[in-house]
């Protein structure tokens, strides 16, 4: 208490030099570059968000890529045609939103731009094998799901980058 004491009577006593002295000689422009160093960060720290996002992405990619194993012969040819159906639909939907990203990408700078679009493209790549084993149900399932990941990461990096243009 007796602390407070000593500030209260400090301040009462240079209550006209705390306010109405003017700042020091310079006050503004050391304030301005203050001022700049804190809002730096913000952009790099979402340059570095975008580069976790694109790591992430390839992960994933790596990981449908290697999981999945070499296709075996066995399968009839009304099976395959209906399994090719659900690849060439699921394949378009994931360029459809290949194509939205790609749009938003316009506004991100060159070097992230590019590191993300080599990501896009080991996610076009259709290195998906199906195991001939799986019965044509599971096949069709574990191409569905193959491709909703990918469009589910599309969508992520999408939703980032609306709120990085905003």
């Amino acid at each position: 208490m007796q602390t407070m004491k000593n500030i209260e009577k400090k301040i009462s006593e240079n209550l006209n030099e705390i306010f109405d002295s003017k700042p020091a000689s310079g006050h503004r422009e050391r304030f301005a570059v203050k001022l700049s160093t804190w809002q730096k960060p913000k952009q790099k720290s979402f340059t570095l968000y975008l580069k976790y996002i694109a790591a992430a992405a390839a992960v994933v990619i790596a990981f449908l890529v290697l999981k999945t194993e070499n296709i075996e012969n066995g399968n009839t040819a009304t099976n395959e045609i209906h399994i090719a159906e659900v690849k060439q639909y699921y394949k378009m939907r994931l360029h459809d939103e290949i194509d939205a990203t790609k749009e938003l990408l316009k506004n991100i700078d060159e070097q992230y731009r590019n590191e993300i679009l080599s990501d896009i493209k080991l996610m076009e790549i259709d290195g998906n094998k199906i195991p001939s084993a799986l019965d044509d149900e599971r096949k069709a399932a574990l191409i569905v799901s193959i491709y909703r990941r990918k469009i589910a990461s599309l969508h992520s990096l999408q939703n980032n980058l609306l709120a990085y243009n905003k």
